[in-house]
């Protein structure tokens, strides 16, 4: 594993919520190959906070679904909390994904017909009760300070607000890693800058690992480790 890539202190196998190893991940168009992963190295430990940027088109959210497990890499190895989810069936991996990854897109992908409060806690609904699923979902979306709009469906709320919604559908389930992909894409200034606050707050709170990817410099700055995808594989800057 390329050295540039681990976190400083303690030994490979401290506290690794994920380890990604020579990942590679090719698409076919119009006929031609197009490489996108080259060999990706990457270690995240318990509590460690990560931005990834890169231009467009390098490979950002092709990295993000292979972390995510939404996609398989071609060749290489994954591990997230020291399971395989390669060798999963899917039916262990949709339950290993909705446990253990909370995931934030820059389109927040929120249910219309549902409420704030439904949709927090579809989630939690596939392995607990309604009654509990519910309980929980107001919990967490009084922690991102919408208590006042648990029954308000998606197209009543702000953007801003909508985005609140749907991270905290993404870590109601208290998953082990948190990926967001462009979560200020589609905000202004000011309330991307509230979002990445809130997502700090909640990340040291819980001691979560988390990744984010932006273009935004100033953004990606904040959450302490930066690394750029370039080429097909990622380095520290």
């Amino acid at each position: 594993m390329n050295e540039n890539c681990r976190s400083a202190g303690g030994s490979p196998a401290d506290n690794v919520i994920l380890a990604l190893e020579n990942i590679k991940k090719s698409y076919f168009v119009e006929g031609r190959r197009i490489d996108v992963l080259r060999g990706v190295d990457l270690e995240m430990r318990e509590g460690e906070r990560l931005s990834l940027t890169g231009k467009s088109g390098s490979g950002k959210s092709t990295l993000l679904n292979i972390m995510a497990t939404l996609e398989k890499p071609d060749s290489g190895k994954l591990l997230l909390k020291g399971e395989n989810p390669a060798k999963m069936p899917d039916s262990k991996l949709s339950a290993f994904r909705n446990r253990e990854v909370g995931i934030v897109f820059q389109f927040h992908h929120l249910l219309p017909e549902f409420t704030a409060l439904e949709n927090v806690a579809i989630p939690l609904m596939l392995t607990q009760s309604k009654k509990s699923s519910l309980e929980k979902a107001e919990k967490m979306l009084e922690r991102v300070g919408l208590s006042h709009r648990l029954n308000h469906k998606p197209a009543e709320l702000s953007g801003g607000e909508q985005q609140r919604v749907a991270i905290a559908r993404a870590l109601v389930t208290e998953p082990a890693l948190l990926l967001m992909d462009e979560p200020t894409g589609n905000l202004d200034n000011e309330t991307g800058k509230m979002i990445i606050a809130l997502i700090l707050s909640i990340a040291e709170e819980r001691n979560l690992t988390t990744l984010f990817v932006t273009h935004n410099q100033d953004f990606a700055a904040e959450m302490g480790r930066v690394i750029e995808i370039s080429e097909g594989v990622v380095r520290n800057i």
